[in-house]
């Protein structure tokens, strides 16, 4: 059962994902590029002392350094996923889920649709959406050996 979500945007486009999938929000500052990494992975940002490798869903003309993290856990390890401005934090009930669905295919990350004030909410699985947008991510961060050098 979702407890609450995690409302954000992504271009003009609003989602929300289980609030029991993302382990923290933070702002996107400082993120360093590191030499020989390519997209998705963005580079890195300090968090609490410790490499955070930032993986970037958001379009070509997002400002580099603005916009906020989700900080996931994906087989152990902290993964953030950049996005252009979180919303909002909410309880399950203030997303309810929409009664009339979309005609058009939805990509496959898209795991419902839910009403918000603003319009209809897509109800995203971030691993799933970061395997779509992000296409290699898993490997990327594979083959960095130890990003703690890089601070």
């Amino acid at each position: 059962m979702i407890t609450g979500y995690v409302m954000f945007r992504l271009a003009a486009r609003t989602f929300a994902t289980s609030l029991d999938d993302v382990r923290e929000i933070v702002r996107l500052s400082g993120l360093e590029r590191l030499p020989g990494v390519q997209a998705p992975l963005a580079g890195v940002i300090e968090l609490r002392g410790a490499p955070l490798p930032v993986l970037d869903v958001r379009g070509p003309d997002a400002a580099e350094d603005q916009g906020d993290v989700l900080v996931l856990e994906v087989d152990g390890d902290a993964v953030g996923v950049a996005v252009d401005q979180v919303l909002a934090v909410l309880p399950a009930e203030a997303l309810p889920e929409l009664t009339d669905r979309p005609a058009k295919v939805l990509p496959s990350y898209v795991i419902g649709v839910r009403s918000s004030a603003d319009g209809p909410v897509l109800l995203v699985d971030l691993e799933k959406m970061l395997d779509v947008a992000a296409t290699g991510w898993a490997e990327t961060l594979a083959g960095v050996d130890d990003l703690s050098a890089a601070f």
